[in-house]
């Protein structure tokens, strides 16, 4: 995990998975590839999120209605579907 304003860039070729707790945390780790984070991004999503702090035995689940959003860092390399936001 990082500080608070700063964001963990993946190396290259791969991608980076961040998922925000409504705790305001925000838990990051790194994958092979895009695909892969996108396949953990969506089971995230659907399952909750299972965290082991580095160097401990303990296992934190967070369920599903616990989770704010996911990221994928570096996911979309290979998508032609491109969006932009506006508000109303």
């Amino acid at each position: 995990m990082t500080d608070a304003n700063e964001q963990s860039i993946p190396s290259r070729g791969s991608a980076m998975v961040a998922v925000y707790i409504d705790a305001g945390i925000v838990f990051e780790y790194e994958v092979s590839d895009a695909m892969k984070g996108r396949e953990h991004a969506a089971a995230i999503i659907r399952t909750g999120y299972r965290h082991t702090p580095k160097g401990s035995n303990d296992l934190e689940w967070f369920p599903p209605h616990r989770i704010e959003k996911v990221k994928v860092i570096g996911g979309a390399e290979s998508t032609a579907y491109r969006d932009s936001v506006r508000s109303t």
